[in-house]
This record gives C-alpha cells, structure tokens and sequence, in this order.
C-alpha cells in the first residue's frame, strides 16, 4: 500500500472517531448548559453584560463597602442569605456602583452606591459555562480530563480533515503513471506480433 492511500485511510478513520467523541462532548456541553444554570442559579435572572447604566442623581455622600454590604442584607435579595456570602466587592466609578458576588456561585448585585438601592442581580452564566461544564461542576480533574485531549484532538482533527479536503487536487504519483504506461507499451507490443 503506498504512503498516499495509508495516510487518506487513517485520516478517514481519524476523523470518524475524533469526530465522535466531540459529539458526544457536544451533547454533554448542550445538557449542562440547559439543566445545570436552572439548578445553580436558584432562578435568579442572568446579569452578563455590563453594569447596568446608571445616572447620579443623589447627592448623599458615598457608602462604604461595608455599608453597601449591610444595605444589601436589609433588602433580603435572592441569592443571599448571610454577609458570609458576600466574597467580593468593588467600587465601579465610572457607573457609580458598587457591584458585590459570590464569586463560587457566580450571583452578582449592583448597588447603588449613594443610596444602596439594589439596581440589578442575578447568575453569571458566561463564566459558569466556562468553568463548570464537562464534567466540571462535579470535578476540576474531570473537566480537565475532557478539555485538554479535546484541545490536542482538535489539531488531529484539523490536519486529517485539510488533508482528506485537498486529496482531491494531489497530483497523481509518477510511479501510478509509469504502471499504466508500462501496461500500454505491453498490450501494443501483443497486438503488433
């Protein structure tokens, strides 16, 4: 078998199963995309996106990060039950906000930073999808498992299907064109006896 025909094979054969096991990482991306946030987020709405706009109408002075951790108990928002499950919190002054989270569980809330009005909340999907999907939710391990071979089988998956797409347009090989000449050149020389 020449080195053509063995590498179109194995790309063939490559590509099948590559190509399987990102199915199935597809479909166990697609379910705990769908199943996992309505679980985790504890119905809370999604906040990805920028903070939420906001104009400075007030002219009472600016809260301190513990007083916008106090306001926002007060308020009893969902998602939150207790100071401990505040892990951070930042000033934003450009929007004049303060933006609190539980950066385990992905929930953030917007303050507003004169009042403590609660302006917006809700379940961070986007860095939930990157962290918590194949397999991740139940173990880092686990999600490194599925996400590093699936980055080297990608490049696999990208050579075999370059080279399987430009077979086509390969020159033949001159040994294939010598063969049909010398097949020629035999059935001519029978034919002139």
């Amino acid at each position: 078998m020449k080195l053509k025909q063995w590498f179109a094979t194995w790309s063939r054969k490559i590509h099948r199963w590559v190509g399987l096991y990102f199915a199935l990482i597809v479909v166990l991306y697609i379910a705990e995309a769908v199943a996992l946030p309505a679980i985790y987020g504890e119905g809370l709405p999604k906040v990805d996106g920028s903070p939420p706009i906001y104009t400075v109408t007030s002219t009472a002075p600016l809260l301190s990060q513990q007083q916008a951790r106090q306001r926002l108990i007060e308020q009893h928002p969902p998602g939150i039950h207790a100071l401990e499950d505040i892990n951070e919190i930042t000033y934003l002054p450009q929007a004049d906000l303060y933006r609190l989270a539980n950066s385990d569980r992905y929930f953030e809330w917007y303050l507003d930073s004169h009042t403590g009005d609660l302006l917006k909340y809700g379940f961070k999907l986007t860095p939930y999808l990157e962290e918590q999907t194949l397999l991740g939710w139940w173990s880092p391990w686990a999600h490194a498992i599925l996400e590093v071979p699936g980055l080297l089988l990608m490049v696999v998956l990208a050579v075999s299907g370059v080279y399987m797409f430009m077979l086509p347009f390969l020159p033949k090989s001159e040994a294939m064109g010598s063969e049909s000449i010398d097949i020629a050149e035999v059935a001519v020389s029978k034919g002139d006896r």
